[in-house]
């Protein structure tokens, strides 16, 4: 028995560091949710805040939009799909940031604002709930031994 619980003591030592390093790799693991999260809210028309982009598109945009088949009721800062393929996450431990890497992207910030990019606090939950918060579950019991 107390070798049992000076085990226990020693993992339990060990799972602050154990449970950081398990944030770190689960970002990582997820980039792709990350991207995709921010990329279908620009799709919905929504900033970083949650707000309507804007401001709206001009007649001639609209028009461009309508040929390509579309959507002309929201901004949605898609044409071809090259300001949303550069949207990445980058990782710096176990914080993250969603970046542009597409050349437009210093343009449609300044026309656009700079909450263009990124993620509101409910999307970041559901992050935390569907792929952190199991993470660390499993990596507590496995530190634990239980």
């Amino acid at each position: 028995m107390s070798d049992r619980l000076d085990a226990l003591a020693r993992a339990l030592q060990r799972l602050p560091r154990a449970l950081e390093q398990q944030v770190e790799d689960t970002v990582r693991d997820n980039t792709a949710f990350l991207e995709d999260a921010n990329t279908a809210q620009l799709a919905q028309g929504k900033d970083a805040t949650g707000a309507d982009i804007g401001p709206e598109y001009t007649d001639l945009t609209i028009a461009l939009k309508q040929i390509k088949g579309q959507p002309t009721d929201r901004v949605t800062l898609r044409d071809e799909g090259d300001f949303y393929s550069g949207i990445v996450a980058k990782l710096s431990g176990k914080q993250f940031d969603l970046v542009g890497t597409d050349p437009k992207t210093a343009e449609l910030e300044e026309k656009y604002g700079p909450d263009i990019i990124g993620l509101p606090d409910p999307a970041l939950e559901e992050f935390r709930q569907d792929y952190v918060k199991p993470d660390l579950q499993q990596k507590t019991r496995d530190t634990l031994g239980l």
